[in-house]
């Protein structure tokens, strides 16, 4: 499925905070798409990331409501805790396994409002970004690439929904055909 394609190893929080956190450091269309994506997992939701301008309130309603377990780490290497004065991303956690993830709102220019965020898998981001503009939707960050990780894009649907697009890279695509076999 396509959530192991989202465990690279340097792991989800370096993905959303380059993705987030820098929306506005990032080129605009970079110039080199990735290969398309395992057709398998197109349209399947690969991640879902809460951005709040309450981290901490956040943490605590995720944790005792839905029963998750929150650890905060390094928004650069989610292998340790964040240094201090480095900025923090939080996974969420249950049975083991990463649910989701959460970063801070920072208030940039083309940062997605506070709320859920899904990136969906597509075939080439670059060309559903598009697709979304002529289709009434707006660019909040343009399409990049995440190393070891693939390719990400965030945009607004027409009623201002923001939704996250991702393709792998082209050795993560290879390896889930090859898995898929």
């Amino acid at each position: 499925m396509s959530r192991t394609l989202s465990r690279s190893s340097h792991g989800v929080a370096a993905v959303f905070s380059v993705a987030l956190a820098a929306c506005v450091a990032m080129p605009a269309f970079a110039e080199s798409p990735t290969a398309p994506a395992s057709s398998s997992d197109n349209g399947s939701v690969w991640w879902s990331e809460l951005v709040s301008a309450h981290p901490d309130k956040a943490r605590d309603f995720y944790a005792s409501v839905i029963g998750w377990t929150p650890k905060i780490v390094s928004a650069d290497d989610n292998s340790r805790p964040p240094a201090p004065g480095e900025s923090e991303y939080t996974l969420f956690n249950a049975n083991g396994s990463e649910q989701a993830g959460l970063t801070k709102y920072e208030g940039k220019p083309n940062d997605p409002r506070p709320g859920w965020v899904t990136y969906i898998q597509v075939g080439d981001v670059d060309a559903a970004v598009s697709e979304a503009i002529k289709k009434g939707g707006r660019v909040l960050k343009a399409p990049s690439d995440v190393d070891d990780v693939g390719r990400l894009a965030i945009i607004e649907d027409p009623d201002g929904n923001p939704l996250g697009l991702y393709a792998p890279e082209p050795k993560q695509a290879a390896d889930a055909d090859d898995a898929n076999h």
